[in-house]
């Protein structure tokens, strides 16, 4: 099954939206900068974003489970719209907080969704190749947002803010307008059929008496309970570690080589580049040829070559190329992650991601402060951490691939569904 009409308006919602989050990237430092912002305060901004998204894409995830994909979409690409706008036209700082604060509290409705919807419209055998395809889309939207970043800062760098927030209402529209529900209409589970999706012995409860609906608020403990925590776990690690190039990265090149808005821009689209051609003709077919999850180690691994070179860079080319590696080892991580999860998660497919993106936003909260630390003891510091972090996951994962292999395997032969989002009957 591959929904060939659904996925195609889907990329172009990603690429929309990925090409707002492109424009804001190299501008959002410089904007806090001009509020007179200091590192620390500067650095917050990514905390807050990344703190609110923490929170908040579990909810939606089992929200679109619960009420359908399309409407979170839309609430999501419409708030984060109102964000931006917010930060553009901002020139003091508890505006700009705020600001960060809505864009991630909604942007948090987005993504989850959207990799949701693709485990919807596909089957097992196409679903790494559609969540390769949206993963292209988002790195399409890198080769050309970073770009247009740097050239619209020449005007003012709240005017991005702006442009992204104008891009945000576009895909709003698109979305609401093109984008059929993908969930449907279905029954709500028996009490038998949510027992069974946690694991649990047919008995009395099989009968069809409706299951309770599980509470927004997931507990915390069943996630780190959960058969996906190594999954969840990789999310974690691959943002904290990239906080380096996000958070720190305008000052390194600043400090180290002079670099300013435009300059990290143009470097961009020749990593976004090679993301998309990657992910859009090569993520498919490699995958099908060894694995997802050897596709996860060598995402790994190549990201770690990617920082190592960063720091060995000596000018505007090494950095380039060293910021390709890097980006094309993390760009690929993250789709093949989500199909992963999706094909271990029968039911609540949106929550299991939103969960999964949730681990994701924890690692953009704490490796910003890491980073930020250790950038103050040395440069080359953060890389070093994020590359050794990388090289680390990549080999534990490497050594367990196969123990996952046999706990799927019995899941599978006994029927079981234990690896459903960790909400409790």
């Amino acid at each position: 099954m591959l929904d060939r009409r659904a996925l195609a308006i889907l990329f172009l919602t990603l690429f929309l939206l990925m090409l707002g989050v492109g424009i804001i990237i190299p501008n959002i430092v410089y904007h806090a900068e001009t509020s007179r912002a200091t590192v620390p305060q500067a650095t917050f901004l990514f905390t807050l974003y990344s703190l609110m998204q923490f929170l908040f894409a579990p909810v939606w995830g089992h929200l679109s489970d619960r009420f359908g994909r399309k409407p979170i979409l839309v609430a999501g690409l419409f708030g984060n719209a109102a964000g931006l706008a917010l930060f553009g036209v901002s020139s003091r700082l508890p505006l700009l907080f705020a600001a960060r604060g809505l864009s991630g509290l909604m942007s948090s409705a987005a993504l989850p969704t959207a990799m949701a919807y693709v485990a919807d419209v596909t089957d097992e055998k196409s679903r790494g190749r559609g969540m390769g395809l949206m993963g292209a889309a988002m790195g399409l939207g890198f080769i050309f947002g970073p770009g247009i970043g740097g050239y619209l800062s020449r005007f003012g760098h709240g005017v991005p803010f702006l442009v992204a927030s104008a891009l945000n209402l576009v895909t709003c529209t698109l979305a609401a307008l093109l984008l059929r529900e993908s969930l449907g209409r279905r029954p709500r589970r028996t009490a038998g059929e949510a027992g069974e999706a946690l694991g649990a012995p047919e008995g009395p409860l099989s009968s069809d008496v409706p299951a309770p609906e599980p509470p927004i608020f997931p507990r915390p403990s069943r996630a780190l309970a959960s058969p996906l925590l190594p999954f969840y776990l990789v999310a974690f690690f691959v943002t904290f570690s990239m906080a380096s190039l996000e958070s720190i990265f305008p000052w390194f090149i600043e400090h180290r080589f002079g670099f300013g808005a435009q300059d990290m821009g143009v470097m961009f689209l020749f990593m976004g580049t090679a993301v998309f051609l990657v992910q859009g003709f090569l993520l498919g077919p490699w995958i099908g040829a060894i694995g997802e999850e050897n596709v996860l180690v060598s995402g790994l691994l190549i990201n770690a070559l990617g920082f190592l070179l960063v720091i060995a860079a000596v000018g505007r080319v090494s950095l380039t190329a060293a910021l390709v590696v890097g980006g094309v080892g993390n760009q690929i991580m993250r789709p093949t992650n989500a199909s992963l999860i999706s094909k271990r998660t029968k039911r609540g497919q949106g929550a299991a991601i939103g969960i999964m993106d949730s681990f994701d936003s924890a690692g953009r909260i704490l490796g910003p402060m890491a980073a930020g630390a250790l950038y103050g003891l040395n440069r080359r510091y953060p890389y070093l951490a994020s590359a050794a972090i990388m090289a680390t996951v990549g080999a534990a994962l490497w050594a367990t691939r196969s123990a996952w292999r046999r706990a799927a395997d019995r899941e599978a032969a006994a029927g079981l569904t234990s690896s459903d989002p960790p909400y409790p009957p």
